[in-house]
């Protein structure tokens, strides 16, 4: 457990960027900003072990003593995050290989295969090392294994990651013909007669692409092998530190998805988080909102903190803007606000080499006589005044939005009705429209337990384009048993090895439950289109007729003009809708706005402002007039 008398603040602290002379300056400005927490050793694998089984710990050791002897706790990383040149000379195999059959060179970071057995010999012998190490060190608080999986090469395509593949799918199907039938493979002649005869899923000839199911079940396979790396170093962890919390950092960003986080997130003993701001998105404020909200729902109750975020610019966007003054401190309070136990960024001193030298910190290449210093001082001040709010977890929201990775990953794929389909995009634009009305959010997985969903006035499912037999009569039951469901388009077409469900489009739920029957698609060739209650829409429209629904509104024109778009059915005790498009965001926002107010959900704050309540803490935060006020009741 992360500890409840304080609110964290600091971020990643690389001393061996920097001479000896320039520690001692480090930690006297941390303890001005009120820094009481650093992460450290996250890439430095190749200064610890700088040949193999050689290990050098003395300049730790002693950055290790000064920062206890400075009041400054430690989050201790394992150093795997970046194999050593060393490594991958002698083991080339370890670097992975893309989908294009190619492999990638060392001189980046994470430039390992994750199914590799010579890159988990190697990084478990230096997690025993380091654990064994500082396990009982007083400066550690918690232990940060790895950095950020699968940010950089998620999928690897190597013959071992193939024969790894295949047994993970030889513990996923009873046999070779379950997994025929599952994959749908007598399409094309992909019909396997034995195991040795998969392959992973890379590039084939052109205008043709990998089986859907193969092309999902490795992602699964991807996200799975990638968990075993962590748990491996956490156990290892846990056997010289059974006391200490282990965790990794997710990264709770729109444009990431290749893990689960849902699943590590039950692995973790508490969940942390980087999130950077899409730079060039003037609401890019929402999105934050949006991560944080995200990220309190992989918790599930569990203690979270926001690990890494920027102080201003980023480096690796096309146009790197820095923050306006006071944008860093509403980024933050908002991630506090909404559940984090504090605020930490990448990183503490501005690197003056690197490919990341051009990325802000919280002690810019200017010094301490600079905007940004000064400001993350007033954030370190702000946060070392109110400890007693990591105390308090964030009030449940009366509305709940369904969100799932695996849905990601079908969308990701070639041959949809159109390319212009985006689920983040889709989630993000419904998530909008609720913040800008002020009705707060949760977020639940798509395989939630009926208790779960019972606990919510409102259940949100936008384009949750899979569900298991299970999953929907789940939503089915919520919808008939008093909740209010609404069913976004493109939701539940097939279940979860991407067979599509027959009998019209939405399966039972759509079709039966909500009452639309839908036929056939027709993605919009205009770039909008006007529904006949006044709305707008764009991208898609669908042919349809009610089935039992009442029509809200119907298309006006293009190919499948007086089809039903929008549509809502009385339930008795309760009322379920189906968005059979996609509303252009102040259409988005008086639908939901409409729906809110028939059920009588509170609406607190709004446009720009937000209002959030943390125990007897209320946040506002003005995004228009950038300012910032926390009071207690």
């Amino acid at each position: 457990m992360l500890d409840h008398s304080k609110l964290y603040f600091g971020g990643d602290y690389n001393p061996e960027q920097w001479p000896k002379e320039v520690w001692a300056e480090d930690i006297a400005l941390m303890q001005k900003a009120n820094v009481n927490l650093v992460s450290l050793g996250i890439f430095s694998w190749a200064k610890i072990e700088q040949s193999e089984g050689v290990y050098t710990f003395d300049w730790l050791d002693e950055i290790m003593d000064l920062l206890d002897q400075g009041g400054i706790a430690v989050d201790m990383a394992t150093a795997t995050a970046s194999p050593p040149a060393w490594l991958t000379l002698k083991y080339p195999s370890v670097l992975p290989i893309n989908f294009d059959g190619v492999q990638l060179s060392h001189g980046g970071r994470q430039q390992y295969c994750a199914a590799s057995s010579i890159y988990r010999e190697k990084a478990a012998a230096l997690v025993e090392q380091i654990a064994k190490r500082y396990a009982k060190h007083p400066a550690i608080k918690m232990w940060h294994v790895n950095n950020e999986y699968g940010c950089h090469a998620p999928y690897c395509y190597c013959d071992e990651s193939r024969k790894s593949f295949v047994n993970w799918l030889k513990n996923h199907y009873a046999s070779i013909e379950e997994l025929n039938t599952s994959w749908g493979t007598d399409f094309w002649s992909q019909r396997y007669y034995s195991w040795e005869e998969i392959v992973v899923p890379k590039r084939t000839p052109d205008g043709t692409h990998p089986n859907p199911g193969q092309q999902i079940d490795f992602k699964r396979f991807s996200n799975d092998v990638t968990l075993e790396l962590f748990k491996m170093e956490r156990d290892i962890i846990k056997k010289y530190d059974p006391i200490k919390p282990v965790t990794t950092n997710f990264m709770s960003m729109k444009f990431t998805y290749a893990m689960d986080y849902f699943a590590w997130a039950k692995e973790v003993d508490f969940v942390s988080t980087d999130h950077y701001l899409a730079q060039h998105d003037i609401e890019n404020h929402i999105d934050l909102a949006q991560m944080a909200d995200l990220t309190r729902a992989f918790a599930k109750g569990k203690q979270w903190l926001l690990m890494e975020h920027s102080s201003s610019a980023v480096n690796w966007q096309p146009k790197n803007y820095a923050k306006i003054p006071g944008q860093e401190i509403r980024n933050s309070l908002s991630f506090v606000s909404r559940g984090s136990q504090g605020s930490m960024y990448f990183q503490w001193r501005q690197s003056q080499a690197g490919s990341e030298r051009m990325h802000s910190s919280m002690l810019p290449h200017a010094g301490e006589d600079t905007r940004v210093f000064r400001e993350v001082a007033e954030l370190g001040a702000i946060l070392a005044a109110h400890p007693e709010i990591s105390s308090y977890e964030t009030d449940k929201a009366a509305v709940a939005m369904v969100f799932d990775y695996e849905q990601i990953w079908a969308m990701m794929q070639a041959n949809m009705p159109t390319d212009d389909l985006s689920y983040p995009d889709t989630v993000a634009s419904w998530y909008r429209a609720l913040y800008k009305e002020g009705i707060k959010v949760d977020f639940v997985p798509a395989n939630a337990d009926l208790e779960t969903l019972k606990g919510y006035q409102l259940v949100l499912m936008p384009m949750a384009h899979m569900l298991t037999e299970s999953e929907e009569k789940t939503f089915t039951d919520y919808a008939t048993g008093g909740g209010n469901l609404v069913v976004g388009y493109f939701s539940n077409i097939t279940d979860r090895t991407l067979r599509v469900k027959l009998g019209g489009y939405g399966g039972n739920l759509v079709k039966d439950v909500i009452g639309v029957y839908v036929e056939e698609y027709y993605p919009l060739r205009e770039a909008s289109i006007k529904l006949s209650n006044g709305f707008t829409a764009k991208l898609w429209s669908e042919l349809s007729r009610l089935n039992g629904a009442e029509a809200i509104a119907t298309f006006e024109g293009g190919d499948a003009k007086g089809s039903v778009a929008l549509a809502k059915r009385d339930l008795g005790s309760s009322t379920a809708w189906y968005q059979g498009t996609e509303l252009e965001d102040d259409s988005q926002r008086k639908f939901f706005s409409g729906i809110c107010k028939e059920l009588g959900i509170e609406s607190v704050g709004g446009e720009h402002l937000e209002i959030t309540k943390r125990g007897p803490f209320t946040f506002e935060i003005d995004n228009a007039k950038n300012t910032f006020k926390v009071t207690r009741d």
